[in-house]
């Protein structure tokens, strides 16, 4: 067994990367999603990749997924009953939220249903204070009361959120081994498990998040492991956390809330590879595919980490208007832009593309599966950018017809031409994606005009060149196979796993070794789940940090620790917060103390990466990479002019030209456009140079 890998079952494609780990060699395809059953089409899609590359299950030794399973379900709120076991008093905790107003002018603000309906969210008698002392147990009878009445509704999962949990489990521990014993088959989530952290809201939102897509998962899973044990896979099967980490089934079975940005951090994850080989170690990565557009920043060759991020916005665009879940993730935008974005007129008649996408069923007009209405693809198919007869390889044939019936609904209501509707569509699609991509940047106290970007995914390369002109960027890197490429980041990224616990303390009080005993018992499940996926302990690596903030503040900041906290220098500390404070906000109170919250563990070890090979360019000419021309759009030109199409698999290292042109390779098309200078270095990777 000599093979690895890696498939991304997206909104609209499922993706596969096989690589042999002898040689290199890297083998891609893509199928299109079955969204009802995305197993489906993912196991044929896998049996017919094999097959043309004359193997079988046999012969892989580990298979690593990533899947859209968890978002689709928050959104589509098509998950477990839940019931919810919390501290009396609490119960309503799901719906007073924050008390806080994400648009205070807003008369009819919404915010999503909550995941545990009322009459299964059921208050009990127990209280735990601030500092962990139990002040009240337990009562037996209560638990298994509500334990009967939940069965009798039909509950499927259960979670239990106990105030202050993150301090002392034991109440929680105790409701967990009642229900263990009185209904052991029903999955349960612990808050202290899940996200022992501080702030109730968010911590009972995730636990019951969890509890509500665990049901769901773990039959998702069981029957993928079950499917490919029939096809005699008998390798490993590993699961991409949010975090950009993979972690045994075992692990996302128990806490498959972690999977929800699976996909995309698998592209964060690629981009940082591929940007790396190019030259770049800090670099915006966009990732456009048939249904989104996820944005992450790469920053000194890594993506970057939040500790908390939101599912399920009512208001897409409106933080505060989702379900907040504490667990870390690749920070990432992600607007509803895709390939299949659907492009409509307003109430005022203004022109929208988004956030509703035709997926791929029924799917862009010109797929011919019955869809009617007009979306990205259909335009960037009549401004000359995609070819009808080579998408996906040839395998699938666009409808060049049908997508001019579809964006012909929009021409009219603006009396256009149908190519000045689609270049309208195409244009307005990037504006968004550009906007996006620009908040997300400067909140991060970056300037978005000093970064290169890398883009991926099938829809990435037609529309980079065009983001990155609005944004003020000087270059864009095409990776190879660029749209598979979160398929391929699966294959790259490190077996890790993160933690964290609340322990809030002053910094001039701080009990160290008490933090050391959150640290060596963190460290410890950590090393236990790395050692599942085959890493001995000597492989290990451990990265500790800690959320801190002056005192009366809000938010926190992340800082790195030290490895030795015994001997921890409180002066040190001190300036080594006011450094990171500073680099953000550029101004540091003084005289302010500093307040500890929540310490974090990082626990990775390093799996076999893809091995970067140079290619040779055998001295051949840019002229034999060009495999004809076509009519292609450009603003610059002020309509269709004919447009040079170049093979990407023609094009070898030191190769250079300029715009404009296409390239074509089988699952995504690059757009250079007038003005623009290519050039392809060592690694194949597609350097365009807008200035």
């Amino acid at each position: 067994m000599e093979y690895e890998l890696g498939f991304d079952i997206g909104g609209t494609f499922t993706d596969f990367a096989l690589l042999n780990t002898e040689n290199s060699q890297l083998d891609i395809f893509k199928v299109l999603t079955t969204p009802q059953h995305p197993e489906q089409g993912a196991l044929q899609g896998l049996e017919q990749f094999l097959n043309k590359c004359g193997l079988d299950h046999s012969q892989l030794l580990n298979a690593l997924h990533a899947t859209t399973l968890v978002a689709n379900t928050l959104i589509e709120h098509n998950g477990a009953l839940v019931g919810l076991i919390t501290t009396q008093g609490f119960r309503d905790i799901l719906e007073m939220r924050t008390e806080q107003r994400y648009a205070i002018y807003d008369l009819f603000l919404q915010y999503p249903e909550p995941l545990s309906p009322r009459y299964l969210r059921r208050g009990v008698t127990e209280r735990t204070d601030r500092d962990g002392r139990i002040l009240e147990q337990i009562d037996v009878d209560e638990i298994r009361d509500i334990i009967a009445d939940f069965q009798a509704a039909g509950v499927q999962a259960i979670a239990v959120s106990f105030l202050h949990a993150y301090r002392n489990a034991e109440n929680e521990k105790r409701v967990a081994d009642i229900i263990q014993s009185e209904w052991p088959d029903v999955p349960v989530s612990l808050s202290s498990t899940i996200a022992p952290e501080i702030r109730e809201y968010p911590r009972t939102s995730t636990t019951v998040a969890n509890a509500y897509v665990q049901p769901l998962m773990s039959r998702y899973l069981q029957t993928l492991n079950d499917k490919l044990a029939d096809a005699e896979f008998g390798g490993n099967f590993y699961l991409m956390l949010s975090s950009g980490s993979i972690t045994p089934v075992s692990v996302a079975t128990e806490q498959p809330i972690r999977l929800l940005e699976s996909g995309p951090a698998a592209g964060a994850i690629v981009a940082a590879h591929y940007g790396g080989l190019a030259g770049h170690r800090d670099l915006i990565s966009f990732d456009m595919g048939g249904t989104t557009a996820k944005v992450a920043l790469i920053h000194d060759g890594q993506p970057t980490i939040a500790s908390s991020l939101e599912a399920a916005r009512v208001h897409r665009f409106s933080k505060g208007s989702g379900y907040p879940l504490q667990f870390s993730t690749v920070d990432m935008l992600e607007t509803g832009a895709g390939g299949g974005s659907i492009a409509w007129v307003d109430s005022l008649g203004l022109l929208k593309v988004g956030p509703h996408s035709a997926g791929s069923n029924p799917g862009p007009a010109a797929y011919g599966f019955g869809g009617m209405q007009p979306t990205v693809t259909d335009a960037d198919l009549i401004l000359g950018y995609l070819n009808a007869d080579y998408f996906l390889g040839g395998e699938m044939t666009l409808d060049v017809d049908a997508a001019r019936r579809a964006i012909k609904t929009i021409a009219k209501k603006f009396d256009w031409t149908i190519v000045e509707a689609a270049h309208a569509i195409h244009r307005l699609v990037n504006e968004n994606m550009a906007a996006s991509t620009n908040i997300h940047v400067i909140e991060q106290a970056r300037d978005p005009r000093k970064y290169a970007m890398i883009c991926f995914g099938g829809a990435g390369p037609v529309h980079a060149t065009g983001v990155a002109q609005i944004l003020g960027n000087a270059e864009v890197i095409v990776a190879p196979s660029a749209g598979v490429a979160s398929a391929i980041g699966l294959l790259i990224a490190p077996a890790a796993f993160d933690f964290a616990h609340s322990y809030p303390t002053p910094l001039e009080s701080a009990d160290w070794q008490q933090v050391k005993a959150l640290f060596d018992d963190m460290e410890a499940q950590g090393q236990t789940m790395l050692r599942e996926t085959g890493i001995d302990k000597d492989g290990i690596q451990i990265m500790r940090s800690v959320d801190g903030r002056f005192k009366g503040q809000v938010h926190e900041i992340q800082i790195l620790l030290p490895d030795d906290l015994a001997n921890t220098n409180i002066t040190d500390f001190t300036e080594r917060f006011n450094a990171a404070y500073r680099k953000l906000y550029h101004y540091v109170p003084g005289h302010m103390p500093i307040e500890l919250l929540t310490w974090r563990v990082k626990v990775s070890g390093k799996r076999t990466p893809v091995a970067a090979v140079k290619l040779p360019s055998n001295g051949g000419k840019v002229t034999d990479a060009q495999k004809g021309e076509r009519q292609v759009y450009f603003v610059q030109t002020s309509g269709l002019v004919p447009t040079p199409v170049f093979d990407r698999y023609g094009l070898l290292p030191g190769m250079q030209f300029d715009g404009p042109a296409i390239i074509e390779e089988r699952e995504s098309t690059t757009v250079v456009q007038p003005g623009m200078t290519v050039y392809v270095d060592d690694y194949a990777n597609i350097h365009i140079y807008l200035r």
